[in-house]
């Protein structure tokens, strides 16, 4: 298909919540075949084989394949600030909500796996200007935790000396099962996920019953 069909395919496709399924059908299959094969080892004839469709049927959803990945990747980024972002502004401590921010990334880990492992591995397959969209999403999910954190530790539920340096640390614990989870593992998502709320809360120097400003005050008498 030229990019001319293409665009026009684009222009005419339909609109609704039934195509919305069904574009999130496709990105599904495009995200396991890109984690079996590698993004450049896949086309889009490829694509619409393995969802049991005719290329042109494809290309009526996408324009290319670039936005396929785009769109994979943005299960992810965007739609995971979309989903847990909310969660920092909801009812609740500040220990509560974080704990709940952890159990859903964790979560969404194991709900989307082959999503997380194109959007961990394929982000250089972007264009430059679909890689700066993509990176908007990622610092303002790391942004709004630092801020977060912050906050928490000056209402007195948290000791973070440094809060976005602490942001980091849980980003870089929570995002760890994307790289070795198994359904079959020893774990459950959801026992992992209610584990690693309990070590993010120390991380952060908010474990249950123990009151985070005498945390902070012994660690800055130790550091004296």
């Amino acid at each position: 298909m030229t990019q001319a069909q293409a665009a026009r395919a684009q222009a005419g496709r339909p609109r609704g919540p039934r195509s919305a399924a069904r574009r999130a059908e496709l990105v599904a299959v495009a995200s396991r075949l890109f984690r079996e094969r590698g993004y450049h080892g896949v086309g889009m004839r490829a694509i619409a084989e393995a969802a049991d469709i005719q290329a042109a049927s494809l290309y009526h959803h996408f324009a290319s394949k670039e936005e396929l990945l785009l769109e994979s990747i943005y299960v992810v980024d965007r739609d995971l600030v979309a989903d847990q972002l909310p969660i920092l502004e909801a009812e609740g401590t500040y220990r509560e909500r974080l704990a709940r921010l952890v159990r859903g990334h964790v979560g969404h880990i194991g709900a989307n796996r082959d999503a997380w492992w194109v959007a961990g591995r394929e982000l250089r397959a972007l264009s430059p200007e679909k890689l700066d969209e993509v990176q908007v999403y990622r610092r303002r999910y790391q942004h709004a935790l630092g801020d977060f954190l912050a906050a928490g530790t000056a209402a007195g539920e948290f000791a973070c000396e440094d809060a976005r340096l602490s942001a980091l640390a849980v980003l870089d614990m929570i995002n760890g099962p994307n790289e070795w989870w198994e359904p079959a593992g020893r774990l459950a998502i959801d026992e992992l996920a209610a584990r690693y709320a309990a070590l993010a809360l120390r991380l952060v120097g908010g474990e249950a019953g123990v009151p985070a400003p005498a945390q902070a005050r012994k660690r800055r008498s130790s550091a004296r």
